[in-house]
């Protein structure tokens, strides 16, 4: 990889890194879906630009959506309100060897033992980490919050397998219908399941919100995803997929020196594993030249 893209590459998951910790802090003030919806809804507007009707590929894009800008979100949003940004930035990890099923299952991949061992450290990775103590990590409800996120990670490679069957369609295009799809998705989630929303606009949250709002929109949304798709196109995925396990460290350092996070002998244990099966994975794709792992459009490394 060319040095440039290197340090882009980092700037990507400094700014999701940082994000997670944005977010944790956040959605303890306002509801998460309503958070959500907002984001979404921002980022829709501030591309309409980009936004253009493909007909006969409609149905595909608004799935992608549904998958990438709507449920990966509602579901972590949600997660990270009831446990800790260190944890939810682990836990999202288990994306990799999710997608890597529905490769196997939907695209055909052949995959051998070694990358199925990793898979497997991965996700016993991230039980380790779901069945610890909620009081001893600061979270609400560690269980359930760990599931939500393990619930993101499959809807973000859910939408993959849909976005790898999308052509012609360009990345901005893509990020301006998934801001519409996820305002719709999770503005009706908010209003069935939230209450509170008008409480997120009163003084003393006003600025807070704001200022996240804008780092989701403009940071995490729409530079650092633009630029994620630039490198996509232009570096092997595999390598530039790993940059997830960065975006996870520095979520887990800002979680710790920002929110004051605790990090336990289990939880550490557990990220070790689940880090390293992501990582196995990862490089069996590139040594066996077959890196199609669907790429996390939303981030799905991300928040």
């Amino acid at each position: 990889m060319k040095p440039s893209y290197v340090v882009l590459l980092i700037a990507i998951t400094l700014a999701w890194g940082l994000h997670f910790t944005v977010v944790k802090a956040t959605v303890d003030a306002i509801p998460p879906l309503f958070y959500v919806c907002l984001r979404m809804g921002t980022v829709a507007l501030l591309l309409t630009p980009f936004r253009r009707w493909h007909k006969g590929r409609m149905q595909t894009i608004l799935i992608a959506g549904a998958c990438f800008g709507g449920l990966n979100y509602a579901f972590m949003f949600y997660g990270l309100k009831l446990t800790t940004a260190s944890i939810s930035a682990v836990v999202i990890e288990s994306y990799v060897p999710i997608a890597t099923v529905f490769s196997i299952l939907f695209l055909g991949e052949r995959v051998g033992w070694r990358r199925i061992t990793g898979m497997a450290v991965a996700l016993a990775g991230v039980a380790l980490i779901a069945t610890g103590s909620s009081e001893e990590t600061g979270s609400r409800n560690l269980p359930l919050g760990a599931l939500c996120i393990l619930l993101a990670a499959t809807s973000e490679a859910a939408g993959a397998i849909f976005v790898k069957k999308i052509e012609g369609v360009k990345p901005l295009e893509l990020l301006s219908w998934f801001g519409v799809v996820g305002f719709f998705v999770t503005g009706i989630l908010s209003l069935i399941f939230e209450t509170g929303q008008r409480a997120a606009f009163v003084p003393e949250v006003n600025w807070g919100v704001v200022g996240a709002l804008a780092y989701s929109v403009f940071v995490a949304s729409i530079f650092a995803h633009a630029s994620y798709y630039f490198l996509i196109q232009r570096a092997p995925v595999s390598q530039v997929a790993s940059s997830g396990l960065m975006a996870s460290v520095f979520a887990v350092g800002f979680g710790v020196l920002l929110l004051g996070e605790t990090l336990t002998v289990r939880f550490l244990f557990g990220g070790a594993m689940t880090l390293a099966g992501v990582a196995f994975i990862l490089m069996r794709q590139e040594r066996t030249k077959r890196a199609d792992l669907p790429p996390a459009v939303s981030s799905e490394v991300s928040p």
